[in-house]
C-alpha cells in the first residue's frame, strides 16, 4: 500500500488467493452522514480475525487505514475492508497480504423500520462451523442461513451449531431480554457466550461498553420465553424483532430504546 490509500480500477487480481481460494477475511463498516462508525472496534475485529487465520495485518496498515478512516465520506453506504492472503500457491506460506476497499452507496433503516422490527425464525439444521464467528471469504453458510429464513417468511433467522447452542443470526449478532427474577422483575439483557465459533461483531461491542449484557449459553426454547430480542450488525445498527418463530415479542419497547439510544450516541443530528 505504500503507506497510503490508492484507487485501484482493476479490482482484486483473480490470482490473490483472497479471490482463488476464498482466503481473506473483512469488515463492514457503516457511514453514516459521511463518517465512518465504530472504526476502532471494526479494526480491531480486522486485526483478530487476520491472526486467527494466519494473514499478516500490520501495525502500518492499521495506522493507514485509521487515518483513511477518519476523512469525510460522500453520503450513506457501507465501506467494506478485505484483507487478503495475497499471491501464492496454495498452502503455501502467506508473506504478502492484499488489501482492498469497496464503497456501496446504502440506505440505513429509519425510523419507521425501528418501530416496525424484523421477524426471526430458528432454523432447523445447525449451520455453523468453527469458522462461523470470522468473517472469512467462505460466507456461503451465512448467505445459506438467511436464505433458509426467507423461505420460512422471516427477515432473519436464528443459527445454532451441533450441539443445539444458538450462535447468532445470519448476518448479524443476537441480543436477548430474558425474564428477571422472582426478585426484581427486570429482564436480563444476554447474548450467546463468546468462542471461537459465536459471531463478533462491532455494534455488538459498542452495546457491552454502553449497557450492562451477560454472556450465557443461548437456545431455542430461551427465545420462547424472551420478553424483547434485537439483531445487531454495521447496516441495522441494532434492529428490534417484532415477531420470533410466529411469537409476538411482548415488550418490544426495550429494543427499541436501546436502537434509538446507539443512533443518538453515534449519530447526534439523527
Amino acid at each position: 500500500m505504500g503507506g497510503k490509500i490508492q484507487p485501484w480500477s482493476g479490482g482484486v487480481p483473480l490470482y490473490d488467493r483472497g479471490f482463488r481460494y476464498g482466503q481473506h477475511v473483512f469488515e463492514s463498516i457503516a457511514i453514516r452522514q459521511g463518517r465512518a462508525l465504530l472504526v476502532p472496534d471494526h479494526l480491531s475485529l480486522l486485526s483478530i480475525s487476520a491472526k486467527r487465520t494466519g494473514i499478516p495485518c500490520s501495525r502500518n496498515l492499521l495506522a493507514v487505514l485509521r487515518s483513511f478512516l477518519r476523512t469525510l465520506f460522500p453520503g450513506d453506504g457501507m465501506l467494506r475492508l478485505y484483507l487478503t492472503a495475497g499471491t501464492g500457491a496454495p498452502g503455501s506460506k502467506i508473506t504478502n497480504s492484499g488489501c482492498y476497499l469497496a464503497w456501496e452507496a446504502m440506505k440505513f433503516p429509519n425510523a419507521a423500520d425501528l418501530k416496525r422490527g424484523i421477524t426471526l425464525f430458528s432454523l432447523p439444521l445447525p449451520l455453523g462451523g468453527k469458522e462461523w464467528g470470522i468473517k472469512v471469504g467462505n460466507y456461503a453458510p451465512h448467505v445459506q442461513a438467511l436464505q433458509e429464513a426467507r423461505l420460512l417468511g422471516a427477515e432473519e433467522g436464528i443459527v445454532c451449531n451441533g450441539q443445539g447452542n444458538i450462535l447468532s443470526c445470519a448476518m448479524g449478532n443476537i441480543l436477548v431480554w430474558m425474564p428477571g427474577s422472582r426478585k426484581n422483575g427486570v429482564p436480563m439483557l444476554c447474548t450467546p457466550t463468546a468462542g471461537e465459533d459465536v459471531r463478533t461483531g462491532a455494534v455488538l461491542s459498542w452495546v457491552c461498553r454502553h449497557t450492562p449484557v451477560l454472556e450465557r449459553k443461548l437456545r431455542p426454547a430461551d427465545l420462547h420465553r424472551a420478553v424483547a430480542l434485537a439483531v445487531t450488525n454495521s447496516r441495522l445498527g441494532v434492529m428490534p424483532v417484532a415477531m420470533a418463530d410466529g411469537r409476538v415479542l411482548p415488550d418490544q419497547a426495550r429494543a427499541l430504546t436501546l436502537a434509538r439510544e446507539y443512533l443518538r450516541k453515534l449519530i447526534p443530528e439523527s
